[in-house]
């Protein structure tokens, strides 16, 4: 029983590492451009202009550097003359703000999640649970001892 629960754990750790099914798909990001956020008091928004366009930005996403945090980006309120890079995305709503002047190599990097290791981790852990759970029989032989 041993060995058939090791050759699981195994098994499934071999598959688990090369699969790219947990992973998050690119968020293929298309650059508007470069600038300072602004604030226009009268009606209350955060704006960047690039080339002579204003675009609204509601949050700025950085990258999140807490260890207790389970997400690997944190959305922090704007601040006036705060260098951001703006852009869109298919997979996402509206125009982004990520801080700083990023590239499209940057951005997907900072968006790009991987749960391979979490999965791999409960796999193994509930591998080792059933393996605790079933019960190990052996069967003993009986002798017939007729008197």
């Amino acid at each position: 029983m041993k060995k058939l629960v090791f050759a699981l754990i195994a098994a499934l750790s071999v598959a688990l590492t090369g699969c790219s099914a947990f992973e998050s798909e690119p968020i293929e990001p298309n650059i508007i451009g470069t600038g300072n956020l602004q604030y226009e008091a009268k009606s209350g928004t955060w704006f960047v202009v690039v080339d002579s366009t204003q675009y609204t930005v509601a949050t700025v996403t950085i990258l999140d550097n807490n260890p207790h945090s389970y997400g690997k980006t944190q959305n922090v309120e704007p601040v006036e003359g705060m260098l951001v890079t703006v852009f869109t995305s298919p997979r996402m709503n509206g125009i982004q703000a990520v801080t700083g002047r990023q590239s499209i190599e940057q951005i997907e990097e900072l968006y790009h999640t991987d749960e391979t290791g979490v999965v791999v981790v409960f796999g193994l852990l509930l591998l080792c649970v059933l393996g605790i759970a079933i019960p190990n029989t052996k069967k003993v032989p009986v002798v017939n001892a007729d008197v």
